[in-house]
């Protein structure tokens, strides 16, 4: 599998995200199982969080086949100017001018991260900055599931690719591949063996279960 790095497309869908990966371990247990991008997270207080040391180490030895994905809440300008990636993942409260701002400035290319609601994945869809929906849980990385029913039934009418999150595991993402049919999956938590340390064998389940 190869990922068009200018557009993040896989070649078979559904695209797999590993987010919240630390050392370069977990890079090559992500890309020896097939992932396709995986989330470097730069919020504060998370479990995640990389410090600089670390994200150099991660971004050299970074597999071709993976896409890094910067992931920032509520970032300031220079943090996420520094990004040396594509795509950055906004996670927290950014209104849609602060995502125009961060886009013209930046150039970088922009997933937004949404708690599940209706009229906020509508009205996020509509803006022209975002390429792509991550549809999240109540709580990002808190392995918390939002109504699946209620987003597969807006889907069809969204014009951008959808990436569903929250809550997923080894044990159920291949029924919600099945069932919503997304552009790709998302996970931290659910292929974690304590807070904040990834789970090889549980990665490489992840993404066979989320292959079919």
């Amino acid at each position: 599998m190869s990922l068009d790095r200018d557009l993040l497309l896989p070649t078979s869908l559904p695209l797999v995200k590993i987010c919240g990966v630390k050392t370069p371990a977990d890079l090559v247990a992500c890309a020896e199982a097939g992932a396709d991008a995986v989330g470097l997270v730069f919020a504060p207080g998370s479990p995640r969080e990389l410090d600089p040391a670390d994200v150099v180490d991660l971004i050299t030895e970074m597999p071709d086949a993976l896409e890094p994905i910067a992931l920032f809440v509520d970032p300031a300008n220079d943090l996420v100017d520094a990004w040396p990636g594509a795509w950055i993942q906004l996670h927290g409260e950014e209104t849609p001018e602060r995502v125009t701002a961060i886009a013209a400035m930046t150039g970088h290319r922009i997933i937004k991260a949404i708690p599940f609601d209706v009229d906020a994945v509508r009205a996020w869809d509509e803006h022209p900055d975002v390429e792509v929906l991550l549809v999240d849980g109540p709580s990002g990385g808190g392995g918390m599931r939002f109504d699946h029913a209620a987003l597969a039934a807006i889907l069809p009418e969204l014009a951008k690719p959808v990436v569903i999150a929250g809550g997923l595991d080894p044990e159920i993402v291949g029924d919600v591949v099945r069932n919503l049919e997304p552009f790709g999956v998302d996970v931290s938590s659910g292929v974690e063996s304590t807070r904040g340390v990834k789970d090889h064998d549980r990665i490489r389940a992840f993404v066979t279960a989320a292959r079919g």
